[in-house]
């Protein structure tokens, strides 16, 4: 009898459980607005949350004034600057014939490729503060970063193959995103009205409407204490991720000559439990867990922030003379 009467609160305990959460959501959301980011790690998520999908992030390849259209690729960076901006940094971003900006020395020395994403790209970190700028100072070789935001493994090792700049290195750097693994599995050059249609998708600027935030806010408010408290996704298993870039790899033996490293950057809190050392397919492959930390991370954006990329180009510096 005790227990059935106990049933008839359960809505009402629910309403106030989310009510009470989703209020904090807001106010997390207001207190990120003005720049104010406690230290709790509740209103952390909740700030995280509210970024990704309020709206208020903007996103680089989403800016007509950085990209331009490509067929094979459907976005590249133009080779001009840009300004990108978000609530943790305001940068100028710049591109050239050999990816993002560096003043790269003595050009008749083999040097290095970098691919990635938008780690590796340096998104939330002015020119000079990639890792690859960082790692050209230090070992005073070439280092071309053409990482771009968005992209996968695939169109990854497509932009290096159309760089034209195979020839003028010896290594390469290829950071890794567990979300990669999707256009890795399922990406094909496009056809000309395809192609030009995902890039209208992808400039076109769409606002997320009221309805659309209010509706994921309620949802996500309720459930990220949850998961807070499961600690969901903290640890991914990487077995299927390996096969699946080293049948990538095998596709494209003009790079099989070359040294190859691969490190991952999937954001703070997410990391692979098994990022193998070495690989059977190729003998030229190393996998390297370079142990990236929560504070090489913004606290928001969740990129690597000016202190990430710099450890990064240390832990290299140690494995590339």
């Amino acid at each position: 009898m005790t227990f059935l009467r106990f049933l008839k609160y359960i809505p009402i305990l629910l309403f106030c459980y989310i009510l009470i959460f989703f209020l904090i959501y807001i106010i997390s959301g207001f207190l990120l607005i003005n720049n104010i980011k406690p230290n709790n790690k509740l209103i952390n998520t909740f700030q995280v949350n509210y970024y990704l999908n309020s709206g208020m992030r903007n996103i680089w390849q989403s800016n007509p004034d950085c990209i331009e259209y490509d067929k094979d690729l459907i976005f590249i960076p133009k080779k001009t600057k840009c300004f990108f901006n978000n609530p943790e940094f305001n940068t100028k971003v710049s591109f050239d014939s050999y990816g993002r900006f560096s003043k790269h020395p003595n050009l008749n020395t083999k040097g290095i490729a970098v691919l990635g994403d938008s780690f590796a790209m340096g998104w939330g970190v002015n020119d000079n503060e990639t890792f690859s700028a960082i790692l050209e100072q230090k070992i005073n070789r070439p280092v071309y970063n053409l990482a771009v935001s968005g992209y996968g493994t695939q169109r990854e090792l497509i932009r290096l193959k159309k760089s034209n700049i195979l020839e003028k290195i010896d290594t390469i750097i290829l950071q890794y995103c567990y979300n990669d693994v999707g256009e890795n599995l399922n990406f094909k050059i496009n056809s000309e009205e395809d192609a030009n249609k995902k890039f209208d998708l992808i400039t076109s600027g769409k606002k997320i409407g009221f309805w659309t935030i209010l509706r994921k806010s309620i949802r996500y408010s309720a459930t990220i204490p949850i998961d807070l408290v499961r600690k969901k996704n903290a640890v991914l298993d990487f077995t299927g991720h390996k096969e699946i870039l080293n049948n990538l790899i095998a596709q494209y033996p003009e790079i099989l000559k070359k040294k190859i490293y691969i490190f991952y950057a999937n954001g703070p809190n997410i990391e692979f439990s098994n990022f193998t050392k070495t690989s059977d397919d190729f003998e030229n492959l190393t996998f390297i867990d370079i142990n990236l930390q929560k504070t090489h991370y913004f606290k928001i954006d969740n990129h690597l922030n000016s202190l990430g990329h710099r450890y990064i180009a240390e832990e290299f510096e140690k494995i590339i003379k």
